[in-house]
């Protein structure tokens, strides 16, 4: 992670470097305001025993975007989007799985003897806080690259694919499915998380002051999405609550429109 954030900060330093005050391109404004999409990739970073990330999910969001620029050269940027990021988890200890089983609008609360994965669904609004820094307009181009953070709001979470064996005596494994087949899952992540953002990418001036905006972006958690503590999931042999400390990453790809 230093080795990241100090790469990062030379990048700024040499963006502000090769910028210069160009009087061409579009016109120089305080604010600006755009829209954008980000889709890409997802996955957890799992840092204790008993568990595994899975499988690559999805992440994407979208929403607006705002600048306002210290200069030409360089700006603060937020937002606010709204977002889906999956991931899966693969349970590699002696876990059961506690939940419940709906039936004509009646809750029944059951237990499957060994839970082997699961894939979350997490829904969540974001704000960004990152510095910009921009080169003048080269062509019709002008590239940045972006360094700050992000802050994630979980409004709801779901667990989806719980692959089980309901009893010790079954030979084989089974994924719920009917009303158990998307479980709820709030109560099993913490309300924020918070991350690293990095970037780079290009502005290519439509007309005016339009730009068509195009770039990458990562963005690597500093704090552990899922709870210490598992409501749902317990040792088999102790039936004390699960263990755990996930944290939950992602890479995209930025597409946007910047007025």
């Amino acid at each position: 992670m230093r080795k990241i954030i100090a790469s990062l900060f030379v990048l700024g330093l040499g963006f502000s470097a090769l910028a210069q005050d160009a009087s061409s391109g579009p016109e120089f404004r305080k604010h600006r305001f755009g829209l954008k999409v980000t889709p890409g990739a997802s996955w957890f970073k799992v840092n204790k025993i008993g568990s595994e990330n899975k499988s690559i999910g999805y992440h994407v969001a979208g929403g607006l975007n705002y600048e306002y620029s210290l200069n030409k050269n360089v700006a603060i940027t937020s937002g606010l989007l709204f977002t889906q990021t999956t991931g899966g988890i693969e349970y590699t200890d002696s876990v059961g799985l506690k939940y419940s089983i709906v039936d004509n609008g009646l809750s029944t609360d059951a237990e499957a003897f060994q839970l082997y994965s699961r894939r979350y669904i997490i829904n969540s609004i974001d704000v960004p806080l990152t510095f910009k820094f921009r080169t003048a307009e080269i062509g019709y181009l002008t590239y940045y690259g972006e360094f700050g953070g992000m802050a994630n709001i979980v409004t709801n979470a779901f667990a989806s694919k719980n692959v089980v064996k309901l009893n010790e005596s079954d030979g084989a494994t089974t994924e719920l499915s009917g009303n158990e087949s998307r479980l709820e899952a709030k109560n099993e992540v913490n309300f924020l998380r918070v991350g690293v953002n990095f970037g780079a990418g290009v502005e290519w001036n439509l007309v005016g002051n339009t730009s068509l905006l195009i770039g990458v972006n990562g963005n690597l958690a500093l704090n552990n999405l899922m709870q210490k503590s598992s409501d749902s999931i317990f040792y088999r042999t102790t039936n004390a609550s699960f263990q755990r400390a996930t944290r939950l990453n992602y890479c995209a790809l930025q597409i946007g429109v910047q007025f």
